[in-house]
C-alpha cells in the first residue's frame, strides 16, 4: 500500500500526460517485468483511438494478430465499467500481452497494453494492485484534461479581455487569479483522487475564481454574484428543485455576470446615468457570458439561465424578448435574486434601498418583470428571515 501511495502521489501531482505515461511504464516494468508498453486513448464522442504512447524494445501495435483498436472499441461498447478490466490477449508469436482498461467510474478513457516475451512473466502479478494503479492513472489523465480545459478557457477570456478592456493591471490580476486556481487544484488533487464524489468541490473552486474576475473588473459589484447565488439556491429549495438542479443553478448564478469582462470598465464604473449606446453595450453581457462558457461541459445545464437572466416575465427583457414559461426556471429565479440584491446594494451613483422598500418594488413588479410565484416567494421568505 505504501508503494501504491507513493505512485499515486507522483501520478496525481502533474497535469502533463506524458509524465504520467512515463512513470506508469516504469512502475509496470517494476511490478510485472514487461518489455513493451502501448496506450490507446479514445475520443469521447466517436470512441475511436485518437493517439498513443509507447515505450520499450518493441512496438506492440506491430505484434501480429492483436487488433488494439478493435479491443478498445469493444470496451467502449460495454454498458458498465465499474472497475478497470484486465485481460490476457493471445499473439501468434507467443508473446504474453496484458490489456488494462483505463476508466473513471463507468466512463472509458482508453487502455494500456503491456507485453513480454517471457513465458510466465505475468503469472504472479497482483491484479488488485494493477487495478488500483489503473484507477490512479485514469484519474490523473482526467485531471490533466480538466486542467487543460480550464486553461483553454483562461486563454479565451484573456483574449476577450485584451480586446475589450484597457487596463493591463486588471488583466495581470486576472492571470494571477487563474494561476492561483492551478495551485488550488494541485492542493486538492490527492483528496479528489481518493473521493470521486467530491470532484464537484474542485469545480466550484474554479467557478469561484472565474466569478472573482468580475469583481476585479467592477469592484462596486463585490460580493454581488455570491449573494445572488445564495438567494437563488434558497428560492430553489423552497420551490423543491432537486439537489442536482440546485447544483447547476449555483454554477449559473455565481457566473451570471461574467460577460461583464467584455464590457469597458469606463461603462461599468460610470457614476452617472448611462447613454442609450452605453446601455446597449451593457445589454451584451449575457451573450458574451454564454459564448465564453458554452464549451464548458459541467456548466451546460445552466447556460440558458446565464443567457436569459435579464429576460422579463412580460417579454420586455433582453437579449431575446422571451416571456413567461419561455424563460427557463433558473433564469426566472436568478432574475428576482439579481434585482433584489442590486436594489439593496450601494452603487457609485446611489445608496442601496432598505429591505422593506426593495421588497415593495419586487411585489410591484410581480407579473411584469418577475415570475409572480417566485417574486411572492421571495417576499414571504424575506419576511420570515430566511433570505438575504
Amino acid at each position: 500500500m505504501d508503494s501504491l501511495h507513493e505512485v499515486s502521489k507522483i501520478i496525481t501531482s502533474t497535469f502533463d500526460v506524458k509524465i504520467i505515461m512515463k512513470h506508469t511504464y516504469n512502475e509496470l516494468v517494476r511490478i510485472t517485468g514487461c518489455e513493451w508498453f502501448y496506450v490507446c486513448f479514445v475520443d469521447k464522442k466517436s470512441f475511436e483511438p485518437i493517439f498513443n504512447y509507447e515505450y520499450g524494445n518493441q512496438s506492440l501495435k506491430n505484434v501480429e494478430s492483436i487488433d488494439y483498436e478493435q479491443y478498445v472499441g469493444n470496451l467502449a461498447g460495454k454498458n458498465s465499467l465499474s472497475e478497470p478490466q484486465i485481460e490476457m490477449l493471445s499473439s501468434e508469436d507467443n508473446s504474453k500481452i496484458m490489456a488494462i482498461s483505463l476508466n473513471v467510474s463507468d466512463e472509458l478513457i482508453g487502455a494500456i497494453f503491456i507485453g513480454t516475451s517471457k513465458a510466465k512473466a505475468f503469472s504472479e502479478v497482483n491484479l488488485s494492485f494493477l487495478k488500483s494503479l489503473a484507477c490512479y492513472v485514469a484519474i490523473g489523465i482526467r485531471n490533466a484534461e480538466m486542467f487543460n480545459n480550464i486553461y483553454c478557457q483562461k486563454q479565451e477570456i484573456e483574449a476577450l479581455y485584451e480586446q475589450a478592456a484597457a487596463s493591463n493591471e486588471e488583466l495581470n490580476s486576472y492571470i494571477k487569479e487563474l494561476d492561483k486556481t492551478k495551485e488550488e487544484l494541485n492542493e486538492k488533487n490527492v483528496e479528489l483522487m481518493r473521493m470521486f464524489d467530491n470532484i464537484q468541490y474542485g469545480y466550484l473552486q474554479t467557478v469561484m475564481c472565474l466569478a472573482n474576475s468580475i469583481e476585479a473588473k467592477d469592484p462596486y459589484t463585490r460580493g454581488h454574484c455570491q449573494r445572488v447565488m445564495e438567494i437563488s439556491c434558497e428560492l430553489a429549495r423552497a420551490l423543491k428543485l432537486s439537489e442536482e438542479e440546485i447544483k447547476d443553478l449555483r454554477y449559473a448564478a455565481i457566473l451570471h455576470d461574467i460577460g461583464k469582462i467584455g464590457i469597458s470598465a469606463n461603462i461599468l464604473n460610470k457614476p452617472g446615468k448611462l447613454t442609450d449606446e452605453e446601455f446597449n453595450e451593457i445589454k451584451k453581457h449575457p451573450l458574451i457570458a454564454y459564448n465564453i462558457l458554452k464549451d464548458v461541459e459541467f456548466l451546460k445545464n445552466g447556460l440558458n439561465a446565464i443567457l436569459q437572466h435579464h429576460e422579463r416575465y412580460d417579454g420586455k427583457g433582453y437579449p431575446n424578448g422571451l416571456k413567461g414559461d419561455e424563460i427557463c426556471i433558473f433564469a426566472r429565479i436568478m432574475c428576482v435574486a439579481d434585482a433584489f440584491d442590486a436594489m439593496t446594494s450601494d452603487r457609485p451613483y446611489r445608496k442601496g434601498m432598505d429591505m422593506e422598500s426593495a421588497l415593495k418594488e419586487i411585489k410591484r413588479c410581480s407579473g411584469t418583470q418577475f415570475d409572480p410565484e417566485i417574486a411572492d416567494l421571495l417576499v414571504m421568505m424575506a419576511g420570515e428571515g430566511k433570505t438575504y
